[in-house]
């Protein structure tokens, strides 16, 4: 079974063949410890014409995907994403998600939007 990265949104920063993209690294980083410019970039989507932001909390434990579009033949792309499922993990299959995608390194996920 082919692991998927659901969004919510066509993002800015989605290339084309973002659909089939290659997990490339796993990088846990703090919200709070990001430029501007990088959340700005990593949220920015379009709907009806004008441009949005994802909400993200002020700070936290995430991760930044690094992924590679058209199954690891196009280009390089980032998601942010939490660290832990938002129950706390209490009754999810997934409950600590950097450790879930640390373990997928190296393989293609389906990325489908969900809107």
């Amino acid at each position: 079974m082919t692991p998927r990265i659901n969004f919510s949104h066509k993002y800015n920063k989605m290339p084309y063949g973002f659909e089939s993209s290659k997990l490339l690294d796993v990088l846990p980083i703090r919200l709070e410890d990001l430029s501007l410019d990088f959340i700005l970039y990593d949220t920015s989507y379009l709907d009806g014409g004008e441009e949005k932001l994802y909400a993200l909390p002020a700070k936290g434990a995430y991760m930044i995907l690094l992924l590679q579009a058209n199954s690891g033949a196009g280009p390089i792309w980032t998601t942010i994403r939490s660290q832990w499922s938002k129950n706390g993990g209490l009754s999810t299959r997934h409950a600590n998600k950097l450790e879930y995608y640390k373990s997928h390194i190296g393989e293609v996920f389906e990325c489908r939007i969900t809107e």
